[in-house]
């Protein structure tokens, strides 16, 4: 995030509930409120100009991020970074499954959570991008995606791009694995996309 103040960009970086230093548990009904928040705040941030609030979402979080602007205009492009299509094609059917998962993982810290787990797993079901992401337009947006994710396959990209519509543009990295934060490619694809809709 370095790199791109030193552009010149104002940036608000944080992680969702359940995620890094942020509280509580992985949930998707939170995910969609966190980030609403964050947009307001940034919204109503003095010398920000509303009409260029740009969103970068990696993984679920591209999910949250498509299904807001689909029906938040805030948001004036997104960039789509290993992001699923639907959550059903790579979720274990299971509910507990996916529970005792992220609980392993850390992203549940609370061992009575969640209240309802039904309702808590079918949070993740019910979200579907490609069916969000034709609302965004003519707002712009950006997919990028490794061909050696092994989280999301690749076809998720593609199904994605082709439910978004124009303006759209698609990036398959070569050799890529899920975690693009990590890849040295990313830091200038996320230059070149802010220099053309910032």
């Amino acid at each position: 995030m370095e790199e791109l103040t030193a552009d010149g960009y104002s940036c608000f970086l944080f992680n969702f509930r359940g995620c890094g230093l942020s509280g509580g548990n992985i949930d998707m009904s939170g995910w969609i409120f966190d980030l609403s928040c964050i947009v307001e705040k940034v919204y109503d941030t003095p010398k920000i100009d509303p009409a260029s609030i740009h969103c970068i979402g990696f993984s679920a979080g591209g999910v949250i991020a498509t299904h807001y602007a689909s029906y938040n205009k805030k948001i004036a492009s997104l960039l789509l970074m290993a992001t699923p299509c639907r959550f059903s094609d790579i979720l274990p059917e299971d509910p507990q499954l996916l529970r005792d998962h992220f609980m392993e993982l850390g992203l549940i810290r609370n061992k009575d959570f969640p209240p309802d787990l039904r309702r808590w797993y079918d949070d993740f079901t019910r979200l579907n991008p490609d069916l969000n992401i034709p609302f965004l337009s003519p707002r712009p947006v950006h997919i990028v995606h490794g061909d050696s994710d092994e989280t999301v396959p690749v076809s998720h990209a593609h199904l994605l791009y082709e439910a978004a519509i124009k303006p759209k543009k698609i990036t398959i990295l070569k050799g890529a694995a899920h975690q693009l934060r990590k890849d040295e490619r990313t830091l200038d694809i996320i230059r070149g996309w802010l220099k053309e809709v910032a």
